[in-house]
């Protein structure tokens, strides 16, 4: 019992305490050389339309990773409509930014499990997603860093080896994708366990990988050229929201800092990030505009008006598809807890009454 309590309050300091701490650093860095009122006085100034198409922007960009998540899962996916995947994408970035723990991922495949899409074959297409994701921060890296904040060799690497990294993990995944039937077969060749549980084990492990394989059938054939067109558009996109930020502010001609700051605020959520990114948002601004000429207290309100742009309408849109789904699962017979409902359990709902038919 004494271990479970550390362990506890191990995962409490880790998921909870550290990046509010993080959080909190970040404000109080961000705010110490900011002359309040003359950010204020900058928020004062914005042109406001052009706020609101950021965030016409920022959902854009969120229903075209839906589209291409859609677009991953192998034909022999059980069809679901895109609005599905909408929906359960946006509960899990609602997730990720209100919560100081990573559950947008564990809600996706919990969410995709309860709409009868096996949990390895979800992974699949995260695993993919996240390496199509890792080619493009490598080329923002390496076309906009050696020309902006860093030198331009720490820029050139830096980026070089994002960029190669991402290839080569894609290149892994197109390989297994295409290989998969020849490893589940000498996979499925190899002697089985005589214990009975390593055996259950191992069954349970080929049933898993044979799904994770098939969830990054995705990238291959006729798929590969719309899904890369697709990401690209979804990259330029996530820089457009920035830039159409910055000349809400009047400063268009900052336009070589908005990939520099795209991929900087990337990079930030490699750390613990505190709920809403409050104080981390505008520390990264500050961060990348003042070396571009910005006087801390504009990039100060610069980074505000960017948190509230990146975050509200995911909070709010992934809150409204989470509310509908608690409401439709208080309905269900025989239904488990609550978490349920937002994929973070083991529970199925009752046959023929998915949570995704709303």
């Amino acid at each position: 019992m004494p271990n479970s309590k550390v362990v506890i309050v191990k995962k409490i300091i880790q998921r909870v305490v550290l990046p509010t701490l993080i959080g909190a650093g970040c404000l109080w860095l961000s705010l110490r050389s900011v002359d309040l009122a003359g950010a204020t006085a900058a928020i004062r100034l914005v042109v406001w339309p052009w706020i609101g198409i950021a965030v016409l922007g920022v959902i854009l960009v969120s229903a075209g990773k839906a589209l291409r998540w859609q677009w991953l899962y192998p034909e022999s996916a059980l069809p679901l409509p895109w609005p599905v995947h909408f929906s359960i994408l946006l509960i899990a970035q609602m997730l990720n930014l209100v919560v100081p723990v990573r559950l947008g991922e564990v809600a996706r495949l919990g969410l995709m499990a309860q709409e009868r899409r096996p949990v390895g074959m979800t992974l699949g297409t995260i695993a993919t997603e996240k390496a199509l994701d890792l080619v493009a921060t490598g080329l923002l890296l390496l076309f906009s860093l050696p020309v902006a904040v860093f030198p331009a060799w720490l820029g050139a690497n830096i980026g070089r080896s994002a960029f190669i990294t991402g290839i080569a993990l894609l290149g892994i995944l197109v390989i297994l994708a295409q290989s998969r039937v020849a490893i589940l077969r000498m996979l499925s060749g190899l002697p089985e366990p005589r214990w009975r549980p390593l055996a259950y084990l191992w069954k349970g492990a080929l049933r898993l990988l044979a799904a994770l394989l098939e969830g990054i059938r995705g990238i291959t054939g006729k798929r590969f050229l719309p899904i890369t067109g697709l990401t690209v558009l979804i990259w330029l996109l996530s820089v457009g929201v920035i830039y159409t930020v910055l000349l809400g502010f009047g400063r268009g001609d900052l336009w070589r800092a908005a990939p520099v700051l795209s991929v900087a605020l990337i990079f930030s959520n490699l750390a613990p990030t505190p709920p809403a990114l409050i104080g981390v948002v505008t520390a990264v601004a500050e961060g990348i505009l003042v070396p571009f000429g910005v006087s801390p207290s504009e990039a100060f309100a610069i980074g505000v008006v960017l948190n509230v742009v990146l975050v509200a309408p995911l909070v709010a849109l992934g809150g409204g598809f989470a509310g509908m789904r608690l409401l439709h699962w208080l309905y269900l017979p025989g239904r488990g807890p609550a978490r349920y409902a937002l994929g973070l359990g083991t529970a199925d709902p009752p046959e023929n009454d998915r949570c995704g038919e709303l």
